[in-house]
């Protein structure tokens, strides 16, 4: 029987995964209003997302190190309390430069929350028990992102754009109340050498370095990046295609409505089939829809051209695959170092994955120009990498087969 303090664990552990991707789209729908506000252009207010994005790749890393060095705790108090103080401040911001300076902190701040939660989990648990929890909690995340614009759509309608951010920062106040109650278990102690005389930090940070720089551990961050990669690139070039082919801008976004479901989809199988099979053959039912899905999207968007249903079930086959993916990919990149570096390991994780899929996005519009075509064979080649990592863990000196 698990006892509750595993539930109220599993429940902020998902509040705090949630919060950056809550907070980075429940302003979507007051925009305009926004814009109004601050006297600027729709491309100025845009800026806030880049901004924010900016924000949660630059304190991945950093937070992770200083979490292995000074605890987890303390690190998200700081981190909680900097998200509420600049989400606030986002709310009574009167100029779009002030606006755009507290998103930063907020963003900031927010990070802390995923990077924090990833290190707990494996703090917590061993490798089959943390994909286990990576698996229930990423459907809840993938969800509740969903859910924000149409949240901060309701809030806007009945008071103002700024009671969505104070919103927010009422739930960051939540997490951090629930915070305090977590076990607070510290990484494990740096190992001493065999006489006894402790390592200095030199040897402390080149052993770091050893822990962490392992083909085994890059080989699943390579999946992360290729999956993030591949969706955030379909996200920002496929309006484009739809908006060309005559499509309303109510029936795109209802075109990926699809994509979110079988994204839940994949990590809700992933978690049942977990109990039956290895993680090694998970992984593998992963790459397979991956790779199939990149491959379907060539054939769809040459055979159906002017047909967008087909491009989006091509996608969806994709992001089945990224159900399946990111909770065993992410367990295992977590848990392919040694315990003290954990929160090292999970701020490269997260990093890697935003700057990846920023380096993507930024090429994507530039090589695809809302061509279908171009586009599908911009994710095919996003989801070879995914095979390339796949082949780079079975050759690992530690085999999947060991997870």
């Amino acid at each position: 029987m698990l006892d509750r303090s595993h539930y109220f664990f599993l429940v902020t552990i998902t509040l705090m995964s949630s919060i950056s991707l809550f907070a980075t789209d429940v302003y979507l729908p007051a925009l305009p209003e926004m814009a109004v506000y601050f006297n600027c252009t729709h491309a100025e207010i845009q800026l806030s997302f880049s901004v924010f994005l900016l924000g949660l790749a630059s304190c991945q890393l950093l937070a992770g190190i200083l979490s292995d060095r000074f605890g987890r705790k303390k690190v998200l108090i700081i981190g909680f309390l900097l998200f509420i103080v600049s989400s606030l401040a986002c709310a009574f911001s009167t100029t779009l430069s002030q606006f755009l300076f507290f998103r930063l902190g907020q963003a900031i701040g927010g990070g802390v929350g995923s990077v924090m939660s990833r290190a707990l989990i494996v703090d917590r648990y061993d490798r089959q028990g943390s994909v286990k929890i990576f698996s229930t909690v990423f459907p809840i995340v993938s969800l509740l992102a969903a859910i924000a614009p149409l949240i901060g759509g309701y809030i806007t309608y009945f008071f103002t754009w700024q009671f969505t951010f104070i919103f927010v920062a009422g739930i960051g106040f939540t997490i951090l109340m629930a915070s305090m109650f977590l076990d607070n278990k510290k990484p494990a102690q740096t190992p001493k050498k065999i006489n006894s005389v402790p390592l200095g930090k030199w040897q402390v940070f080149l052993k770091g370095l050893n822990s962490i720089f392992n083909r085994e551990f890059f080989g699943f961050v390579l999946i992360i990046c290729a999956c993030f990669s591949a969706f955030r690139s379909y996200i920002v070039e496929s309006p484009f295609i739809f908006s060309a082919a005559g499509y309303s801008v109510e029936e795109i976004g209802r075109f990926y409505i699809t994509i979110a479901i079988t994204y839940i989809a994949g990590n809700l199988i992933s978690k049942k089939l977990i109990d039956q099979m290895s993680l090694e053959r998970v992984l593998k039912i992963g790459v397979l829809f991956f790779i199939t899905g990149g491959l379907c999207m060539i054939g769809a968007s040459h055979l159906f051209m002017n047909n967008p249903y087909a491009l989006i079930i091509a996608m969806s086959i994709v992001t089945l695959g990224n159900g399946f993916l990111f909770p065993v990919a992410s367990t295992g990149a977590m848990t392919a170092v040694s315990s003290e570096f954990s929160g090292t390991a999970s701020g490269i994780l997260g990093a890697s994955g935003f700057i990846a899929a920023a380096g993507c996005i930024n090429w994507v519009g530039d090589l695809c120009h809302g061509d279908a075509g171009l586009l599908s064979i911009f994710i095919n080649a996003i989801t070879l990498v995914g095979l390339f990592s796949y082949v780079l863990l079975l050759n690992s000196s530690q085999k999947v087969e060991e997870i």
